[in-house]
C-alpha cells in the first residue's frame, strides 16, 4: 500500500496563455549523431536541412550505413542506388517501416528511384538519396538539390577521378587513408602535415569531418542493435 504524502499541496502556478510562447525546453543540437569527440561529447550532423545538401563518405561504408539507419529513424525516406545491394538490404530490413526504404541495383540503369515511389498523405518530404559504388552521380539541379533532399555519395577511396565530387560536397567524412590518398587529400584541401598524418593513422572507428572552416576528429559510437544490423566497424 502506498502511503499518501502529507502536508499542503504547493499552490498552482497560473500564467496567461500568451506566456507559453516564451517557454523553451533545453535541448541538444539537432541532427544525426555521428560519434563522439575526444571528451566523449556527441558530434552531430544536420543530414536533413531546408536546403539541398551533399555529403561524401570516403572509406567508411559502416558510417554511411549508420547515417542512413539513423536518418530513417528520424522519419526520412531512404533511396539507395548501389552496385552492392547485399550490404544495404540489412538497413532496409531494420527500418521500422521497410516500405520507406528502397534499394535499387546500379546496373539496372536510370537515375535512381528518387520520388518515383508512390507516397501517402502524411509522408515527410525529407529524402536521403544514397549513391553507392557503381551508381551514377546526381547532376546539379536534380531533385536532390531541392529542400529537404540530401545526397550521400559513398566512395571506397579518394582518386583524381572522384576528387571533384568530393570537393563539391558540403561535408566530407573521411575514414583512414593509405599514404597516396592522404597525399591527394592534402593537396585537394590544403591540409597541414599533422592533419595528413591524422588521416593516415585513424583507427577503424576514427572519422574526420571536413568542410568549409571545419576539421573535426571523432570516433564512431554504435549501439548494440546497430552492430547487430551493420556488423563490426571496418574501413571499406
Amino acid at each position: 500500500m502506498t502511503r499518501r504524502a502529507t502536508g499542503r499541496r504547493p499552490p498552482a502556478i497560473r500564467r496567461p496563455v500568451d506566456a507559453l510562447d516564451g517557454i523553451r525546453a533545453p535541448r541538444t543540437p539537432a541532427g544525426v549523431v555521428l560519434g563522439a569527440d575526444a571528451t566523449g561529447a556527441p558530434v552531430t550532423l544536420a543530414v536533413l536541412r531546408p536546403v539541398g545538401t551533399r555529403i561524401v563518405v570516403l572509406g567508411a561504408l559502416h558510417l554511411a550505413r549508420q547515417i542512413a539507419l539513423r536518418t530513417v529513424a528520424q522519419g526520412a525516406r531512404l533511396e539507395v542506388t548501389t552496385g552492392r545491394a547485399d550490404v544495404w538490404e540489412p538497413v532496409a530490413r531494420a527500418a521500422a517501416d521497410p516500405g520507406r526504404v528502397h534499394v535499387t541495383t546500379a546496373d539496372t540503369g536510370g537515375d535512381g528511384p528518387d520520388d518515383a515511389h508512390e507516397r501517402t498523405p502524411g509522408d515527410t518530404d525529407a529524402v536521403l538519396t544514397v549513391r553507392d559504388r557503381g551508381a551514377a552521380p546526381v547532376a546539379p539541379g536534380a531533385a536532390a538539390d531541392r529542400a529537404w533532399r540530401t545526397t550521400l555519395v559513398v566512395l571506397p577511396s579518394l582518386t583524381p577521378a572522384v576528387a571533384d565530387a568530393a570537393d563539391d560536397a558540403d561535408v566530407v567524412l573521411l575514414g583512414r587513408m593509405p599514404p597516396q590518398e592522404a597525399d591527394l587529400a592534402t593537396r585537394l584541401w590544403r591540409l597541414s602535415d599533422p592533419m595528413a598524418e591524422t588521416l593516415r593513422t585513424l583507427p577503424d572507428q576514427g572519422v574526420v569531418a571536413l568542410g568549409r572552416n571545419l576539421w573535426r576528429r571523432l570516433d564512431l559510437v554504435t549501439a548494440a542493435r546497430e552492430t547487430a544490423v551493420l556488423g563490426p566497424v571496418r574501413r571499406a
